[in-house]
């Protein structure tokens, strides 16, 4: 969670400042329906922290508390404002992605999560005439039927919450002539913010992500 904030004090005044120099737009007012992206990911739920996930150090917990997670998302597009940064023009999107997990644990039987959040993905990269490649991340809320027992696993001695921050971070790659199909790489962020509770749980996936826009 420290690492979030990190990030988002990072990247706020460059925000502001390319708001300074450019308004947000919604592009050319689309359809509703095109305005949406439809996700499904898989991901195998790790008995490491995030600074560890992100380091490179993955490890699958065959255990009982170890599994699988099953995400179904529909996620809305805001706006794609143009940001004047160093003298280029950019445009991220600005989303707001709706998530349905099935969390099924090796010791008992499958339970629903619920998250929203709010994301700002990143898809203007140098070499995007070659591969597209898009960045995601977000902050949000999640709720879990059952507090996840790779939670209890990792702190036994703490009061665990089924609230959760929401930290949703994301790859695609897709090719140039088929953009609306994408390949993705993700990490499903789950942590109390010291807020709910002190910790959380990770979880390492991949899946497929079709864009309407």
């Amino acid at each position: 969670m420290k690492f979030l904030i990190h990030c988002l004090a990072l990247a706020f005044p460059a925000m502001v400042s390319a708001g300074e120099k450019s308004a947000g737009v919604v592009p050319g007012e689309p359809d509703f329906l095109k305005r949406w992206a439809f996700e499904y990911g898989m991901a195998f739920i790790t008995s490491q922290n995030i600074e560890e996930l992100l380091g490179g150090e993955v490890d699958f917990d065959d255990g009982p508390a170890g599994g699988e997670i099953h995400q179904f998302t529909a996620s809305y597009l805001l706006a794609e404002p143009e940001w004047c940064l160093w003298g280029n023009v950019y445009r991220p999107a600005l989303e707001l992605p709706f998530t349905l997990g099935i969390i099924d644990e090796n010791g008992r039987s499958p339970f629903a999560s619920y998250s929203a959040s709010f994301n700002v993905r990143w898809r203007d990269f140098p070499w995007k005439d070659r591969i597209r490649t898009s960045f995601s991340m977000g902050i949000g809320l999640s709720w879990a039927a059952e507090v996840y027992a790779m939670d209890v696993q990792r702190h036994p001695d703490d009061d665990r919450s089924k609230w959760k921050f929401n930290w949703p971070i994301q790859l695609t790659f897709a090719h140039p002539s088929r953009p609306q199909h994408q390949f993705q790489l993700f990490v499903a962020h789950q942590s109390g913010g010291r807020i709910f509770d002190k910790g959380g749980v990770n979880s390492l996936g991949f899946g497929y992500r079709f864009a309407m826009w």
